[in-house]
C-alpha cells in the first residue's frame, strides 16, 4: 500500500502545472540547494579545526558537545517556521479498505524527506569519520553520530505533534520562544547550564554506548504518539475547516473599520493572513526575524562591521515587510478580478497595503529595543533602519508589486513551495537589504558613525515626507500593468 501512496504522490507532483511551468526556477533553486549542501559538507570536513581555533584551550569534541544542544534548539526552531506538516490528500482514501495506521505510517515516512534530517550526514558525519575515529574508536564514533541523528529524528517527529497543537493555538508559540529564551538566558548567566548537560551526555557516550538508547526511545515514543494522533483525527469532521483562534483575533480587529475604506481593506487582508497556510507561515516567521540579531550582536567580530550590522538591522526591523511585501498583490491573486471590478479605489488599495507593511514594522522595532544591551550603536542603527524600511523599502515594494504576475495558492504551506515565486523575487531582495548597507558603509568610512546613521535615517524621513507622492507613483505603475497582472493571476500554474 505504501508503494501506491508513493506513486500517487509522485504523479501528483509531476503532473502539477506548477512543476511544468517553473522548470527554470526549479533548476535555479536546485543549484542553490547543491551549493548550500557543499558548504555544509565543507564545514563538516573542517569542523574540528574551526572548533580548535575558536576555543584554543579545549578539544574539538568537548567544544562541540557543549554547543550541540544549541544546534538542536536552532534546527527545531527552523523546522517550526520552515518545515510544513507532512500532509497528503487522505480524504479520498478514507472510504477505501485502508487502515488509518497505514495512512499514518506513510505521513510519518513522508516527513523523513525534510532537508533538516540530512544535515547531520553533511555536518557531523565527516567529523565522526575523521576526528572521532582518531581520538576514540570506530564504534564510539558510530555511537556518537547515531545519537545525533536520532535526536534529529526525535525533533522531526516531535515537530509534527507540537506544530499541529501550536497552529490550533498560536499563543503557544510565544510560550515556546519564551521557554527557549529563558533556558539560553539561564545558561548565559550560569544559573542553569544546558550546555553542561549536553557536554555530560555526549561524554557519557564515549564510556557507555547504552546512552544511545535515550534518543532511540524518544524517537520511537514520538512516532507512536503521532500515529495515535493521526488515527484519532483522520475523520471528515476533523479534516473539515474549523474556526481557528486566528479568525477570533481577526474578529477583534473589526475596529479597523472605523478608519474608512483603508481600514476595511487592512482588516480584510489581516483575515486573509490568519486564515490561509501560506500567508500564516509568514506571520509565524516573525519571532525568527526578531531572534536573527542574536547570531550577530553577541559576536565581537561584528562589533566594528557596521555594514553587516545595518544589514541585520534592516532584517530584524523589516523582516515581515520584506517577506510579505515581495508578494504584495499575489496574496490576493485568486480573487484579483473581483478587486479590479469592485468599487475599491486603487489609491485606497495601495494605502492599505502601505499601512499593512508599516504597522508590523513599527511593532517589530519595539521588540528590537532590548538589543541596546549589546551597545547603543546597535540601537541607533536599528532606529535608522526602521525609518529606512518604512520610508524607502515600503514604497519600493509597492512599486515593484506590479512586476509580480504569478498566481499563488494560499492553501498550501510555504516550505519547498515555489508557486508564485519568480526570479524578480530573488532580485528584489538585493536592493531591500544590500543597498542600505552600501549607502551606510562609505559615509561611515569617510565621515564617521553619526553622519552615516543620519544619512540612512534621513533617507527614510525623506521618504515619509513624500510618501503620498511615492504611493501615487506605485499606483500609476499599477494602472499601466493592471490587465497584464490580472491575466497572469488567471493562470493556474
Amino acid at each position: 500500500m505504501i508503494k501506491w501512496f508513493i506513486q500517487h504522490q509522485w504523479k501528483q507532483e509531476i503532473r502539477s502545472s506548477i512543476w511544468q511551468k517553473n522548470v527554470a526556477l526549479n533548476i535555479v533553486i536546485g543549484f542553490f540547494m547543491v551549493i548550500m549542501m557543499l558548504y555544509l559538507l565543507l564545514l563538516g570536513v573542517f569542523l574540528d579545526r574551526i572548533l580548535e581555533d575558536v576555543v584554543k584551550d579545549a578539544n574539538a569534541d568537548i567544544t562541540l558537545s557543549k554547543i550541540l544542544i544549541y544546534y538542536f534548539i536552532f534546527t527545531f526552531l527552523m523546522r517550526f517556521f520552515l518545515q510544513s506538516l507532512p500532509a497528503m490528500e487522505i480524504i479520498p482514501y478514507l472510504h477505501l479498505r485502508i487502515k488509518r495506521s497505514t495512512i499514518g505510517w506513510f505521513i510519518l515516512f513522508k516527513s523523513l524527506s525534510s532537508f533538516f534530517n540530512f544535515i547531520p550526514f553533511l555536518l557531523f558525519m565527516p567529523f565522526a569519520l575523521g576526528y572521532m575515529t582518531e581520538e576514540f574508536s570506530g564504534f564510539q564514533a558510530f555511537v556518537w553520530f547515531s545519537s545525533i541523528f536520532l535526536f534529529e529524528l526525535t525533533s522531526n517527529f516531535k515537530l509534527i505533534y507540537f506544530k499541529r497543537k501550536f497552529t490550533l493555538n498560536p499563543k503557544l508559540i510565544l510560550l515556546l520562544i519564551g521557554g527557549i529564551a529563558l533556558l539560553v538566558a539561564l545558561d548565559k548567566f550560569d544559573l542553569f547550564s544546558i550546555s553542561e548537560i549536553s557536554l555530560w551526555y555526549f561524554t557519557q557516550l564515549n564510556t557507555n554506548w547504552l546512552w544511545v538508547l535515550l534518543p532511540l526511545i524518544s524517537t520511537i515514543f514520538f512516532v507512536f504518539w503521532n500515529l495515535s494522533m493521526i488515527r484519532k483525527n483522520s475523520y471528515l469532521d476533523d479534516l473539515s475547516p474549523k474556526k481557528t483562534e486566528g479568525e477570533n483575533l481577526s474578529a477583534k480587529l473589526n475596529l479597523l473599520q472605523n478608519f474608512g475604506k483603508t481600514g476595511e481593506l487592512i482588516l480584510g487582508e489581516v483575515k486573509l493572513i490568519l486564515r490561509n497556510k501560506r500567508s500564516k507561515s509568514v506571520a509565524f516567521l516573525i519571532p525568527f526575524f526578531l531572534l536573527y540579531g542574536l547570531f550577530f550582536y553577541p559576536q565581537d567580530m561584528y562589533e566594528d562591521a557596521m555594514g553587516i550590522l545595518v544589514f541585520v538591522g534592516i532584517f530584524v526591523t523589516g523582516g515581515f515587510l520584506i517577506a510579505y511585501g515581495q508578494y504584495l498583490m499575489a496574496w490576493e491573486s485568486t480573487h484579483f478580478d473581483f478587486i479590479l471590478s469592485s468599487n475599491i479605489g486603487i489609491q485606497d488599495y495601495f494605502k492599505a497595503k502601505y499601512f499593512l507593511l508599516v504597522i508590523p514594522t513599527l511593532i517589530l522595532y519595539v521588540f528590537t529595543i532590548p538589543y541596546m544591551y549589546f551597545g547603543m550603536k546597535i540601537f541607533w542603527i536599528n532606529f535608522a533602519a526602521l525609518f529606512y524600511n518604512i520610508g524607502v523599502n515600503a514604497p519600493l515594494l509597492l512599486f515593484m508589486a506590479s512586476f509580480n504576475k504569478k498566481r499563488m495558492d494560499l492553501s498550501k504551506g510555504a516550505m519547498m513551495n515555489y508557486q508564485g515565486v519568480g526570479v524578480n523575487n530573488f532580485v528584489l531582495v538585493i536592493p531591500l537589504l544590500a543597498v542600505p548597507a552600501l549607502i551606510y558603509w562609505p559615509v561611515s568610512v569617510f565621515f564617521g558613525f553619526v553622519p552615516a546613521v543620519l544619512t540612512l535615517g534621513g533617507l527614510g524621513v525623506f521618504g515619509l515626507l513624500f510618501n503620498q507622492s511615492l504611493i501615487k507613483m506605485a499606483v500609476n505603475n499599477f494602472n499601466k500593468k493592471r490587465y497584464q497582472i490580472a491575466e497572469g493571476y488567471r493562470q493556474k500554474g
